[in-house]
């Protein structure tokens, strides 16, 4: 298991430094929200991830909300139980995708 060591914001990019590697999760600023694609993560790592982000964003007390892109309904509903304040999810489609990439 790649366990987190560390979550940090630079310009462009919420990195999370694992044991060995670190992931990029690309965001773009849209008015008052970051948004992030995480549709191409699975159920788990996709709920851990928006999980650890919007938790450290709550703690640091960023103003800007976080909308995550999830592929599917049950993604979105995992997320949305927790009830994160700073959050909102939207199942991207995959004309959506091939905007923002």
């Amino acid at each position: 298991m790649n366990n987190i060591k560390k979550i940090r914001l630079s310009k462009n990019d919420f990195i999370i430094d694992l044991e060995k590697t670190s992931l990029k999760l690309p965001y773009k600023v849209l008015q008052d929200k970051y948004i992030v694609d995480i549709s191409s993560y699975n159920l788990i790592s996709a709920t851990k991830y928006a999980i650890l982000c919007s938790t450290y964003c709550f703690i640091k007390n960023f103003k800007k909300k976080i909308c995550w892109l999830v592929k599917d309904e049950e993604i979105k509903k995992a997320i949305s139980i927790l009830r994160l304040r700073n959050t909102e999810q939207e199942v991207i489609n995959k004309k959506e995708a091939k905007m923002a990439s």
